[in-house]
């Protein structure tokens, strides 16, 4: 049966099937009613119907009955919002509303408030999108700018992960996971809630996972092999949360070795790996100074370490030796804010705030098994860090001010106007405005209009990179700058239904391009984006849903029309979660993704698009405080892959290599199981 025949008649089948099922459920949970709160709209905390912005709040619960594995299992599932492999390295991506790039600098990931997108790439996605789900409470994902809220990469969207906190634990859960490819999964948590007798409230977690990959089959390297990818990966991710009184500590310690999947210039290497540390401390001290007045004042550290072991071109490729670097660069942030709140009667809630960063890059080292200079080889790694590195020891320092007023107009209208101003020692000064209207009619219906500009910082490799023949900086950078236009209409009908349509046009400019001519990074292009995304939501009961959602979107150049390449004109999900009594849980998922166009000069045809189903049933409440969780994903097996970046020559002279880039794109992983125990103490 073809999936997509599957799915719709399995959820045809639920409205018959759960009305005597569910009789002895007659307590309905409907979204209007439910306490969906968010606080990276607006550093403030608002149910998600008032807040000026489009926004989706994915709550813990509903993360566990989805079966995600990660949080880019979670980010697929919004609309707007697309995940795929970006680089040959095999780091997964998140676009946002037609907009990808190979970094996913674009977008501002958080955990818990805490940014943790680096400086050297810009990138949050690339160490946290595959973060574990065991510990996360909430995630709210905001589509649209949002720099004059949080500043730099809060371009196209933003991602908040909200940890458990120690009453959502209350004791100890242990969970032992396992499944295809060698999977091994073990994850540990703890919470202790303060008592009367205690202020202190403590909450942990350590967390495991060890693959050996799926091993893909690639028809064609650049180097005209066939072979498999490397998808080897193992990590290590604790989380600590302390607080006590007005008092908080967060943290996070992350450490993670990952194999080569294709290589940098898509040549086929098993010996490729790369290890990144990144961990990250934040106190925060908050006190309410009267009934209108509120303090908040944080410092933060954040280290991050990246080295590696590249195999550009294995000894077949490129005899004797082959050829190998051992790129090495250190990421060190320290900061703090200040923020005030003060409400002003009834109607006026004023924040405004003041922060300050230095961003250090050191370390930053380099050896090589050839001279840069000749081509000639070694069979030793030689230091070229004097001589030839690849990137330069750097200090950024940034400071900023924002201002924001959310003005109760009347009971039913909400004003919401923000400004914020930052400045940044190595390309000046950015200011973005915000203004949003919200409009409440009774409690079926919510109007939202829009406009917000945002920025994206240039990152260490755009405005540093050196001795790479593809890749050169350019410390004259200016920020990418967009503006959006949004509105949207949010109803319930019957009570049981939930419908929601947004439109949006964004306009980019100086968006940071390698020039073809020398691979130089410029401010080169500009871009529009239009679409809509539109949602529906079936409430059978508080446990079981039906729901669909789908963009449509079309980004392209501004001056010529071209498209933009690699990402997808249509999208959209369609799937349920039934409760099957008090013993069973079962949920599935079927994502559709349409064809993806080449770039205008790619000779390539357009890269097809797919279709996925995910499949995961948790059994419960059967012994004790145990429950198993069995997830397949990719339930038919569908063969597809993710678009390979397209580069001017399709033949480009890498010292004395010739490489043809336009190799296979990247293949994506077939069917795989999960069987996961969970045990509650």
């Amino acid at each position: 049966m073809h999936k997509r025949t599957f799915l719709i008649a399995v959820t045809l089948f639920i409205p018959f099937f759960s009305s005597d099922l569910f009789a002895q459920e007659r307590e309905e949970l409907m979204y209007w009613e439910t306490e969906n709160i968010i606080t990276s709209a607006t550093k403030l905390a608002q149910r998600l119907e008032k807040a000026p912005a489009i926004a989706s709040v994915i709550s813990g619960k509903e993360i566990r009955n989805m079966g995600a594995r990660n949080l880019l299992d979670v980010l697929k599932r919004i609309p707007g919002m697309g995940v795929s492999i970006v680089t040959g390295y095999g780091k997964f991506g998140v676009e946002s509303r037609g907009i990808k790039s190979s970094t996913s600098e674009k977008v501002l990931l958080m955990i818990d408030g805490h940014k943790v997108n680096e400086s050297i790439r810009g990138t949050g996605i690339w160490h946290f999108g595959d973060m574990t789900v065991e510990n996360i409470k909430q995630v709210e994902v905001i589509r649209g700018p949002g720099s004059a809220v949080h500043g730099a990469n809060a371009f196209v969207a933003v991602i908040n992960v909200v940890t458990k906190d120690a009453k959502a634990i209350d004791g100890a859960d242990i969970r032992v996971g396992g499944g295809s490819f060698d999977t091994r999964h073990y994850n540990l948590l703890a919470g202790k809630p303060k008592s009367d007798k205690s202020k202190l409230e403590i909450t942990g977690m350590v967390d495991y996972f060890d693959t050996n990959g799926e091993k893909l089959h690639v028809d064609k390297d650049a180097d005209g092999r066939s072979g498999k990818t490397d998808g080897q990966a193992e990590k290590t991710d604790t989380a600590l949360k302390v607080s006590y009184g007005n008092l908080s500590f967060s943290g996070r310690y992350l450490d993670r070795t990952d194999g080569g999947y294709i290589g940098s210039v898509k040549v086929l290497s098993d010996e490729t790996l790369f290890e990144t540390t990144h961990y990250f401390g934040e106190l925060r001290f908050s006190h309410k100074v009267s009934s209108e007045i509120e303090f908040h004042m944080k410092g933060y550290y954040d280290e991050y370490k990246w080295s590696s072991y590249i195999e550009v071109l294995p000894e077949d490729s490129y005899p004797p030796y082959g050829i190998i670097g051992t790129p090495e660069v250190k990421n060190r942030t320290t900061g703090s804010e200040v923020q005030l709140d003060y409400s002003i009667g009834e109607k006026n809630t004023l924040t405004t705030g003041m922060l300050y960063e230095k961003i250090e890059q050191f370390d930053v080292k380099q050896s090589l098994n050839f001279d840069p200079g000749t081509g000639t080889t070694f069979s030793f790694l030689k230091d070229f860090t004097s001589s030839a590195n690849w990137n330069r020891n750097v200090n950024r320092y940034v400071s900023a001010l924002y201002l924001q007023d959310v003005w109760k107009i009347t009971p039913g209208t909400e004003a919401t106007l923000g400004v914020r101003h930052d400045r940044y020692s190595d390309f000046g000064s950015t200011t973005n405005p915000r203004l949003g209207l919200v409009w409440r009619h009774s409690t079926k219906t919510i109007a939202k209009i829009l406009y917000g500009e945002a920025f994206r910082a240039p990152s260490f490799v755009e405005l540093y990179n050196d001795n790479n023949p593809v890749q050169k900086g350019n410390a004259d950078l200016k920020p990418e700058k967009i503006r959006t236009f949004e509105a949207s209409l949010e109803s319930g009908f019957f009570e049981k239904y939930r419908t929601k349509l947004t439109w949006f046009h964004s306009e980019i400019k100086d968006l940071i391009r390698e020039r073809k001519t020398d691979w130089r990074y410029e401010n080169l292009d500009e871009a529009v984006v239009d679409g809509i995304e539109a949602e529906c939501t079936l409430y059978f009961n508080e446990a079981s849903n039906l729901h669909l959602n789908y963009t449509y979107q079309n980004p392209r150049e501004k001056d010529s029309g071209d498209r933009l390449p690699d990402v997808a004109a249509q999208k959209g999900n369609v799937g349920f979660n039934l409760a099957l009594g008090r013993y069973v849980n079962a949920n599935a998922n079927l994502l559709v993704v349409g064809p993806r166009p080449r770039d205008s000069n790619d000779p390539r045809e357009k890269v097809n698009g797919y279709e996925v189903v995910d499949l995961t049933l948790i059994a419960k409440n059967f012994f004790k405080n145990l429950e198993i969780r069995g997830s397949v994903y990719n339930l038919f097996d569908e063969k597809y892959a993710d678009p390979e970046k397209y580069t001017e020559q399709a033949q480009r002279d890498i010292e004395t290599i010739s490489l043809n880039l336009l190799g296979s794109d990247f293949p994506r992983e077939g069917r795989s199981f999960v069987l996961e125990a969970r045990y509650k103490f």
